[in-house]
């Protein structure tokens, strides 16, 4: 099934804008456009997942232009493929948390620490920047879709990329066995912060690892560094691709087409990767 599929906005006839029922056919007007993002701010979207069945997620609503910059409150592509490979239920999964301590970081609404949860980690975290109404909507978010009987009923915690003296990142340092970043990577000047978080709550296990997962319709130039400076804060790339909305898959690479990519084509394209600690 095509990746945007998988997402449909939550309808109200009485609040339903024109402008709603022309983003729901964008794709059959301009078939070639994808939609990288999902929702409005205040909505609520549905997340169509084939293990769990509908997961109800609802959009922050961010007054503050810091807090609106940081574009926690949407859902992007590369949090649906995220939330879609660690829901194989398959224990041999390269993508398996089942049995795992997870956090997730920069997480949005949630969806990844939610799917975890939902798929038996032992332990979910989730973390985004220590906003209020990030924080208030990630609880709402776990409280509709996490029922109270399920084994690791997801924490929401803040935490801003690259602080590991506060309370908490002292607590849970090497404590994460998988860690999850879902298009986090589109701010070069964070890149440093996000591997340095990544690495401080890894588990030194050694079958811990970083999932991560990002679009490319930032362009490719802001994303691929963080790879380089991963590897700089002693991480390892295990492995890396490209994979369409379609499911296609490609070879990454750091530039393609001189760096200049079509931006309507490189909106399909997502970067999956895997990274751990680097051997000593």
């Amino acid at each position: 099934m095509l990746l945007t599929n998988k997402v449909v906005i939550q309808e109200d006839e009485e609040s339903t804008s024109p402008e709603d029922y022309l983003y729901t056919a964008l794709t059959t007007i301009f078939p070639d456009d994808t939609h990288n993002q999902h929702g409005d701010p205040g909505q609520t979207i549905i997340y169509k997942s084939s293990r769990f069945g509908d997961i109800k997620l609802t959009l922050a609503d961010p007054k503050e232009a810091n807090e609106r910059s940081l574009f926690a409150h949407y859902l992007w592509n590369a949090g649906v493929y995220l939330a879609e490979v660690i829901s194989i239920p398959d224990a041999d999964s390269v993508w398996n948390v089942q049995g795992d301590r997870v956090i997730e970081l920069g997480a949005g609404l949630g969806l990844g620490g939610i799917v975890s949860s939902l798929c038996g980690a032992e332990e979910t975290v989730i973390t985004d920047y220590p906003a209020q109404v990030l924080l208030e909507n990630l609880e709402k978010n776990v409280e509709v879709n996490v029922p109270a009987n399920v084994l690791s009923r997801p924490v929401v915690a803040g935490h801003e990329w690259g602080v590991l003296d506060d309370d908490f990142s002292c607590k849970n340092e090497g404590r994460f066995t998988k860690v999850l970043a879902a298009d986090c990577f589109w701010m070069p000047w964070q890149h440093q912060n996000l591997a340095r978080s990544m690495l401080h709550f890894l588990s030194e296990d050694s079958d811990a690892r970083v999932y991560a997962i990002g679009g490319f319709h930032t362009g490719r130039a802001k994303l691929a560094p963080f790879f380089d400076v991963a590897e700089q804060e002693g991480l390892e790339v295990e492995f890396i691709q490209e994979e369409d909305v379609e499911g296609n898959i490609r070879p990454w690479m750091k530039e393609r087409d001189g760096g200049k990519e079509d931006v309507t084509g490189r909106k399909r394209w997502l970067v999956t990767a895997r990274l751990k600690r680097k051997s000593t």
